[in-house]
């Protein structure tokens, strides 16, 4: 008997196994050759397909039938939604890399939470349990105030009987308004929400100590407050994330690059060291981190499209010292700090007035940088697309980090009711974030990123084995499909394919909750917003 392999020379091996086998076990083996590619050969009674499958380095039928991929869908280019049933009610949730809790929106909201009949029901589900904690969530669009709640959660394959999430029974989020999604799904390292947790609670017993020493008194409410802290991060060490329920050791995302189209979420992604060699790159997450991050050595605008190399980059940013990147699936655009943002600014300026056109963005350089070592590119689409909507709609908060937006506003408009006019432009999709004296710029790579590469999050074990780490992120160039292509490097020239502009509704951006989270202080407990804004327990 001849056995054929068109994955390979693999006959020696084949040899040993066969000459071992009963001469009935041989022709069942060959037939199944002839009839069926090897990587589906993994029957219980075949072992020997096993070992092909892990020699031919392609994953194995078994690590693919564990894979589930939902498809994102697209709501303006700004957010993207899985569904994901919870009590049996089917709601739009965000996969959210950027934050790391499951928030639900509840019936029980009536004011800031949108249309009430699309928001989750407890009365309505049979397996509903409520918990005893309350507390916030701050994010970038607005605050949530959240019960503790426990009910089955189903996901594609992958499910939960019993899964803790956050029911929010009042918000101040006006995207929420529009009611395109009712939930957000924190996809972060869960061992970092113990860790933020943790941090909160030392700081509020740091200022108990302050207002001791300088002589002051602590107020009842005060102390009601600095207790509820102190009883979130207890509560954070024990809750059970989507991740540990799901058995989750690693999930991929990618988005498809035309304006408008849908994406992908796959659960249980094959290992990237399952797969082909030189596909993907990988990037180890630093224990010190709490999100998704990496450190970036050096972002530049690239080499025009025509030029040679010699005529070099334009750097700007992370030269001098290394900046951190933060990979968020949450928000909308990049983010980067305020002087990056003037260069890509004053280049697009340029360009215009060497006529450049919108309508054709391929004259323009790419943004290039390196993370962890590795170099990345993104084509201009990335940087560069459509803004449209009221600029008087936007969030206030949302407005102070879209400089840009607001003289080019000005610049366009010269009636006295400028900021009430509709608007319609190209512009640079890049939000501006400050950090702090002392501390390393930040780079927020958002949805932009995912549309030019499929990126693999692999968990690690935590403290606890219910509380997983971020452990590394793997990146492939993704093709028109959302699938990894074949790759030796990922800085790819950006023009290989045509891509459409992205055209975002400004009220619908997404921005990351830490650009405007704070945790309102002690000394401010007395005044009402105050004692509003803090955690609650029971």
């Amino acid at each position: 008997v001849v056995v054929f392999s068109p994955r390979g020379n693999l006959s020696q091996f084949i040899a040993g196994e066969v000459l071992a086998m009963p001469a009935s076990n041989v022709v069942a083996l060959a037939a199944l050759f002839v009839l069926r590619p090897i990587a589906a050969l993994h029957s219980e009674r075949f072992p020997l397909m096993r070992s092909l499958s892990d020699l031919t380095q392609l994953p194995s039928e078994e690590a693919r039938a564990s894979q589930s991929v939902q498809e994102m869908h697209n709501d303006g280019d700004a957010s993207y939604s899985i569904t994901v049933s919870v009590g049996g009610q089917n709601l739009e949730v965000i996969p959210d890399t950027g934050s790391f809790d499951f928030l639900v929106f509840g019936s029980h909201c009536k004011i800031g939470c949108g249309p009430v009949h699309r928001l989750y029901n407890d009365s309505m589900s049979d397996s509903y349990e409520k918990g005893s904690a309350f507390t916030l969530h701050q994010f970038g669009s607005g605050d949530a105030w959240s019960s503790e709640s426990y009910d089955r959660v189903v996901s594609g394959p992958a499910q939960s009987p019993r899964q803790v999430f956050w029911q929010v029974y009042s918000a101040d989020m006006p995207i929420l308004a529009m009611g395109d999604f009712q939930g957000i799904l924190g996809l972060g390292p869960p061992e970092s929400s113990v860790s933020i947790a943790e941090r909160d609670a030392k700081d509020v017993q740091e200022e108990l100590e302050y207002i001791k020493k300088g002589g002051g008194h602590v107020s009842e409410k005060q102390r009601k407050i600095a207790n509820n802290y102190f009883a979130l991060a207890d509560h954070a060490k024990t809750a059970r994330s989507i991740a540990a329920d799901f058995e989750l050791e690693s999930f991929s995302i990618c988005l498809r690059r035309a304006s408008g189209s849908p994406g992908s979420l796959i659960w249980h992604d094959v290992a990237p060291e399952k797969r082909p060699p030189n596909l993907f790159r990988t990037i180890e997450v630093s224990p010190d981190e709490l999100f998704w991050s990496a450190k970036l050595e050096y972002v530049a605008l690239g080499p025009l499209p025509g030029s040679s190399e010699s005529q070099g980059r334009t750097p700007i940013g992370c030269g001098q010292s290394p900046c951190t990147a933060i990979v968020d699936s949450g928000t909308s655009l990049i983010v980067a700090p305020r002087e990056a943002s003037w260069a890509v600014e004053d280049a697009l300026h340029k360009w215009r007035a060497l006529s450049g056109n919108c309508t054709d963005l391929s004259s323009l350089p790419n943004l290039e940088f390196v993370m962890g070592g590795i170099p990345f590119s993104l084509p201009p689409q990335s940087y560069v697309g459509d803004l449209s909507g009221d600029w008087s709609e936007l969030d206030p908060k949302l407005q102070g980090f879209l400089p840009h937006l607001d003289k080019q506003i000005l610049a366009l408009k010269t009636n006295t009711d400028v900021k009430r006019q509709p608007f319609d432009a190209c512009t640079p999709l890049i939000m501006v974030m400050d950090t702090a004296p002392g501390e390393a710029p930040q780079w927020i790579l958002g949805m932009p990123f995912f549309r030019q590469y499929y990126t693999t999050f692999t968990f690690g074990q935590g403290q606890e084995p219910w509380r997983k780490s971020a452990k590394s992120m793997s990146f492939a160039v993704a093709d028109s499909d959302c699938q990894p292509t074949m790759a030796d490097k990922l800085l790819a020239s950006g023009q290989e394919e045509e891509q459409q502009r992205m055209r975002i509704d400004m009220k619908k951006i997404r921005m990351p909750h830490w650009m405007t989270r704070e945790r309102p202080p002690l000394g401010k407990a007395e005044s009402s917003k105050g004692v509003r804004s803090v955690p609650d327990f029971k």
